[in-house]
C-alpha cells in the first residue's frame, strides 16, 4: 500500500476526519477477504463475560476433538493429558485476551459518536471481527496485543486442514493493512511444561508441552504479527528421544528463569520438532492449537508506564492516610540498607511486606 496505514487518535480519543475516511476505505477493501468465525478460526472474543456462554459451549465442542480420530500409537497418559488440560488452556487464552483488552489506553466509550466504529468494536468483543477490524481496534484503543485468528486442532485431523486457509486469510488482511511479511520468519521453540512433573513423576517420559513462536510480519507503527503454535512432543520409549536426550533434559535446572529455552537447547529439540512438524508427524509432535496475533511494543510500554504511575499514586495516598505506618516504613527501609537479605515494601493493593527477598 502506498499510504501508511496508521490509525491514530487525538488527545481526546476522537478520530480525525482523515482517519475516519481512511478506515471506511480500508474496511470496504477488506470485505472481499475471508476471515474466521468462532467455530472455524475466528479470534478469541475481546469481552469474555459477554461471550461466556458461547465460549463454554465452544470449549466443550472443541474438547471433543481431543478424544476423536486419535493416532493408534499415542500412549494413554498423553491422551489423558491433552484431554484433561484442554479446557485450562482454552479458557486461559480467553482470560489473557480479555486482560489485554481491559487494560487498553482508551475505551470504546470514547467513540460513542461514531456508530460504525462502535459496531466494529462490538464485533471484536463478540469474536466476529475480521483481522483488519482487529488491527484497527488495536490502534484505536491502544491494546498491547490482540488475536487476529485462532484454530484449535488437537492431533491434527480434519481441523488442521483449515490452517493454510487461516494463514493466507490473515496474510491478506495484514498486507492490505501495510504489513511486510518475512521471507524467513524468526522462530523460537520453548518447553512450557514437563508433563507429569507436577504429580511427582520426574522421568521426563510423559511428554513435553511446547510452543513454536514465529515472527511473520511487521507493520509501519512497529506492530509485529506473530504465530504461536502449541503441541505435545512425545518423549516416551517409542518417541525419537534417546536415553541421552532424556539425561540432557534432566540436567537442566528447572528453577532457572531461562529453563524453557535451556530444555530446548539441551536435547536439540528445535531441530527434532522442526522436522516432525514439517513432516506432519502428528503422532509424535501432537498439534493442539495455532494462534496469530498482533503485538505492539510501544503500546505495551505506555501501558506499563501508566500502570506504574497509578501504583505510585496509590502508594502515595496510602502513605498520606497512614503517616505512622509511613514513618515506620521509612525506618524499615533505612534498616534494610544494612540488611540486604530483607525487603520492606508495599505491594500492589497497599499490603506491607517485610521478609526475605523472593527468589
Amino acid at each position: 500500500m502506498n499510504k501508511e496505514p496508521t490509525v491514530t487518535t487525538q488527545e481526546s480519543g476522537h478520530l480525525t476526519q482523515t482517519n475516519v475516511l481512511y478506515i471506511d476505505n480500508l474496511l470496504a477493501a477488506s470485505e472481499r477477504i475471508p476471515h474466521g468465525e468462532p467455530l472455524t478460526f475466528g479470534a478469541t472474543p475481546l469481552d469474555r463475560i459477554r461471550t461466556l456462554k458461547q465460549q463454554l459451549d465452544l470449549g466443550v465442542s472443541l474438547q471433543a476433538f481431543t478424544m476423536n480420530g486419535l493416532p493408534d500409537d499415542v500412549p494413554l497418559p498423553t491422551i489423558d493429558y491433552v484431554h484433561r488440560t484442554f479446557m485450562k488452556r482454552f479458557h486461559g487464552r480467553s482470560e489473557a485476551n480479555e486482560e489485554n483488552y481491559m487494560t487498553a489506553l482508551h475505551t470504546k466509550e470514547e467513540f460513542t459518536d461514531d456508530p460504525t466504529l462502535l459496531a466494529m468494536i462490538d464485533r471484536g468483543e463478540l469474536g466476529h471481527a475480521s483481522p483488519t477490524e482487529l488491527l484497527i481496534i488495536r490502534q484505536l484503543l491502544g491494546i498491547r496485543s490482540v488475536e487476529l485468528a485462532c484454530l484449535t486442532h488437537p492431533y491434527g485431523g480434519d481441523r488442521i486442514k483449515m490452517l493454510p486457509t487461516m494463514r493466507e486469510a490473515v496474510r491478506e488482511h495484514v498486507e492490505m493493512f501495510g504489513g511486510n511479511y518475512c521471507d524467513e520468519p524468526e522462530t523460537r521453540y520453548r518447553v512450557k511444561e514437563v508433563i507429569g512433573l507436577d504429580e511427582g513423576d520426574d522421568s521426563f517420559r510423559n511428554g513435553l508441552l511446547m510452543t513454536r513462536k514465529r515472527t511473520l510480519a511487521t507493520l509501519y507503527d512497529g506492530t509485529v504479527i506473530r504465530e504461536r503454535s502449541s503441541f505435545v512432543l512425545r518423549t516416551d520409549e517409542n518417541s525419537l528421544l534417546t536415553a541421552d536426550d532424556i539425561d540432557a533434559l534432566k540436567s537442566v535446572d528447572l528453577k532457572s528463569p531461562t529453563h524453557e529455552d535451556q530444555l530446548v537447547t539441551a536435547a536439540h529439540l528445535d531441530e527434532m520438532v522442526s522436522m516432525l512438524l514439517d513432516m506432519d508427524e502428528h503422532s509424535l509432535a501432537i498439534p493442539i492449537a495455532t494462534t496469530i496475533y498482533a503485538f505492539n511494543p510501544e503500546t505495551a510500554e505506555k501501558i506499563r508506564e501508566r500502570d506504574q504511575a497509578l501504583l505510585e499514586a496509590r502508594r502515595a495516598e496510602f502513605m498520606k492516610q497512614y503517616p505512622m505506618i509511613a514513618a515506620a516504613m521509612n525506618g524499615a527501609r533505612a534498616h534494610a540498607a544494612t540488611t540486604p537479605d530483607k525487603v520492606f515494601e508495599i505491594e500492589d493493593g497497599g499490603i506491607l511486606y517485610v521478609g526475605p527477598k523472593q527468589q
